[in-house]
């Protein structure tokens, strides 16, 4: 009775077994990150994103607040005009640094989500006698109203020579609001 006990144990674990192997099993698993979204889904998403990026363009009055980066302290302030055109190229004028002593800035602007942009710009520094005394580079995150007319914005400058080495690093604040 133990032998044909062992013995249909042994037979029906085989079956299984065999069940196992040779029957096809399918898993769904649900990965939001892996969704495969259909075209139009994808132009929608597309198309909204453009939109949002867009809000930012135009030209805005911008209200500079040059701050010590290690303690955060007011050392200045400044009036500065930004403008963001499509295509994601920008310009910068500001009356921080003599017109005398910099060249205009050019820059881009990226639109990171939400009301979130990223930009960065750079104009040449000239010295009194007009010699060229090297760049500045401005890199600059924005973050717009809800309503689209104003934004606040926290910027770091690195001053460089003539050779590009940094001579300064330099951190402020800015509220802008739109120009109309």
């Amino acid at each position: 009775m133990k032998n044909t006990f062992l013995k249909t144990i042994g037979t029906a674990a085989f079956a299984i077994l065999m069940m196992a192997t040779f029957t096809q099993i399918s898993i769904f698993a649900q990965d939001d990150a892996n969704d495969v979204k259909s075209d139009e889904q994808k132009q929608e998403d597309s198309l909204s994103r453009r939109e949002n990026a867009r809000r930012l363009e135009g030209s805005w009055n911008n209200q500079g607040t040059r701050l010590n980066c290690q303690t955060g302290a007011v050392i200045g302030t400044f009036q500065a005009m930004l403008t963001f055109a499509r295509g994601n190229t920008m310009w910068d004028a500001s009356s921080q640094i003599s017109p005398a002593l910099r060249s205009p800035s050019n820059g881009v602007w990226y639109y990171e989500g939400g009301r979130l942009y990223e930009t960065a710009f750079q104009f040449f520094r000239f010295n009194a006698d007009g010699t060229l005394a090297g760049r500045q580079i401005v890199r600059q995150r924005i973050e717009l109203s809800h309503d689209g007319n104003s934004y606040t914005a926290t910027a770091t400058a690195q001053v460089l020579d003539v050779n590009g080495n940094v001579i300064q690093n330099n951190c402020s604040s800015g509220i802008g609001t739109r120009f109309e």
